[in-house]
C-alpha cells in the first residue's frame, strides 16, 4: 500500500489497526518525507508492505480494497473487524456497510452474540456472507427487480446447500 500524504505526518498507532481490521498483517512501513513549497509545507509518501488473508486474489479486490481504505481514512465507514470482509468476501465497504447495521440490529433484538463473534462467523464463511448480500440487494434493489423472485429462490437454495457444510450450529 502506498499512501500520499500532505501536511502532517501519519502516525503508526492510527493506521495499523485500521489495516489490522481489513485481516492485513503489516510486515513493514517505510516513510519518506520531503520539503514542498512554502505554502504547502511537507508532503509524505508512505510504503507500507502488507501480507493479506491466505487465499485472497489481490489484482481482483484491489479497486474495493482502495475504496475501502479511501472510506475510512474520510470517515465514511467504521473502522471495526467487518472491513476484512472487504478482502475475505470480496464486498465493497458500502456492502460491508449493511452487514455491520445488520449485526447491530440483530443486537439490539436480543441477539445474544457478540459485535466479535459475528465478525469471525462471517469472515470464516465468506462464501456465505457475499451471497447473503447478494440475495438482499436482488429482494431490495429497484434496479434488479426484473427476475427478483427467481433469483431470490437461487440465492436461497445455494445459501442452504452451503450452511450444510458449516461446522458450528451458531
Amino acid at each position: 500500500l502506498v499512501v500520499y500524504r500532505l501536511g502532517t505526518p501519519i502516525t503508526l498507532s492510527d493506521v495499523l489497526p485500521q489495516l489490522q481490521h481489513m485481516g492485513l498483517e503489516v510486515v513493514d512501513e517505510h516513510p519518506y518525507q520531503f520539503a514542498g513549497h512554502s505554502s504547502t509545507g511537507s508532503f509524505w509518501i508512505y510504503e507500507f508492505g502488507l501480507r493479506p488473508p491466505a487465499g485472497l486474489a489481490s489484482v481482483t479486490v484491489r479497486p474495493i480494497f482502495e475504496d475501502a481504505v479511501t472510506a475510512l481514512w474520510q470517515g465514511l465507514t467504521e473502522d471495526d473487524g467487518f472491513n476484512a470482509l472487504v478482502l475475505t468476501a470480496g464486498l465493497t465497504w458500502r456492502e460491508v456497510t449493511l452487514l455491520r447495521a445488520v449485526a447491530k440490529y440483530l443486537r439490539q433484538g436480543g441477539m445474544r452474540f457478540s459485535e466479535d463473534y459475528v465478525q469471525r462467523v462471517l469472515r470464516s464463511n465468506a462464501a456465505i456472507t457475499r451471497l447473503l448480500v447478494r440475495l438482499f440487494e436482488s429482494r431490495f434493489d429497484p434496479a434488479k427487480q426484473d427476475g427478483a423472485a427467481e433469483r431470490c429462490e437461487a440465492f436461497a437454495e445455494e445459501i442452504r446447500g452451503m450452511l450444510d457444510e458449516v461446522v458450528s450450529l451458531d
